[in-house]
This record gives C-alpha cells, structure tokens and sequence, in this order.
C-alpha cells in the first residue's frame, strides 16, 4: 500500500509551487514588496550559485565568498529590497539567454543537438535520421522560445507597468514551458507515433544527466591542471 505521504506528495508540490509563484510577483511587481517575498523568491538563484561553487575545483575559496556575499547583503537588506524588481529581471533574462545560448549552441548538426543529445539518454539506443532531424528542429524551436522570451522580458520591463513584466516573469513563464512540453510531447506522439517515446519527468532526468556530464567534462581539464 503506497504510503499517505507519497499520495499527498503531487498536491504538495503543486502547493508549493503555487505559494513559490505567488510570492515572486508579490515580490517582483512592486518596488517595496514584503521581505518573505523576496527571500523565497530569491532562494532558486542563490541555490543554485551555492551549487555551482560548492561543484568549484576552488571549492572553498567559492564557499567563503558566497558567505561574504550573504552577510554584505543581510546588512544592507533594506536597501536591496527597493530594488527587487531588478533581482528578478537579471534572474528571468539570464535564465532566458543563457538557455537560449546552450541550445542554440548545439544546432550545427542534427545528432549534436541537445535534443537529440537528450532523446539519445533517455531512449538509451541509436536513433535514425528522421528522429534526429525531428529533434533538431525541437532544439530550435527550443532556442526560439527563449530569445522571445529575452526579448519580451526586456521590452515589458522597459516598457510596460511594473506589474504586467512580472505576471509575464512569475505566471506566463511557467504555464508556457510547461504548455511547451506538453506540447512537444503530444506532437512527437503524432510525428514519429512508430518511434519509442519517453515521458516529460525522463526528458528532465536525461536533461540533468547531460549538464552533469557536460560539467564533468568540462571540469576535468581543470583538475588535471591542479593535480
């Protein structure tokens, strides 16, 4: 019998979620928003700055920095939280350009395409012309998104009420990538239906798995030049 905490663990994490959103646009759509606000909101940023030091072959070094960053910031908090907004946007355009950056920097060739990289862990198998022509073209619409996406989040953010970027950064990013994924899943269904298949949380897994190979490899040069 599956235990309650595992039933419950779907609507948790949709809650979380949910109240995660919530306080980014609390915190991003006004320029004195509430501390809780922008300390969650914060929180995926920080993350994942202390993960990328902590991975560092200056680990400590890295570690000691991101501890001086944290008592600079907790001492001038005050200040930092009229400026909020601007947390949000270099957050939201970073993520949005360096993603962009990543997938288009694989389209040279239809087997080197991150998509085509991902499909190939997740299937675990050699994949035909066809498929990697199909997962090519997934890679650009991929990189398309995200340039859009940069380029929207900067002419809100310049342009627009404060309000109307952070609905597009908070609500609308979300919903469009999972609108995204869901639908690149049902079309590849309809596309390549005699094809083996694989669902959305082992296109994330094989995902993850390709940035930690490519960190690996990227990494050991460095150590090698260390040792």
């Amino acid at each position: 019998m599956m235990p309650l905490w595992r039933k419950l663990r779907p609507a948790l994490l949709a809650g979380a979620f949910a109240v995660y959103v919530l306080l980014s646009y609390l915190a991003s759509s006004t320029n004195h928003p509430p501390l809780l606000a922008v300390i969650v909101g914060s929180l995926p940023l920080a993350a994942g700055i202390v993960a990328a030091c902590w991975q560092s072959p200056f680990r400590w070094p890295a570690m000691l920095a991101c501890l001086a960053a944290g008592i600079a910031i907790a001492l001038n908090i005050d200040r930092l939280i009229g400026h909020a907004a601007w947390l949000y946007f270099i957050q939201h355009l970073g993520a949005m350009l360096s993603l962009g950056v990543l997938f288009g920097g694989t389209l040279r060739s239809h087997e080197g395409a991150l998509c085509s990289r991902i499909a190939k862990l997740a299937i675990a198998e050699e994949l035909d012309a066809r498929y990697l022509h199909y997962t090519w073209r997934v890679t650009l619409v991929w990189t398309l998104y995200f340039a859009v996406s940069a380029i929207v989040s900067v002419a809100l953010f310049c342009l627009a009420p404060l309000a109307a970027w952070a609905f597009f950064a908070t609500v609308l990013t979300p919903i469009s990538l999972g609108i995204m994924f869901g639908g690149e899943f049902l079309i590849r269904l309809r596309t390549l239906p005699d094809r083996p298949h694989f669902s959305i949380a082992q296109t994330i897994r094989s995902y993850r798995q390709y940035m930690q190979q490519r960190k690996s490899s990227a990494a050991t040069p460095i150590s090698q030049h260390i040792e």
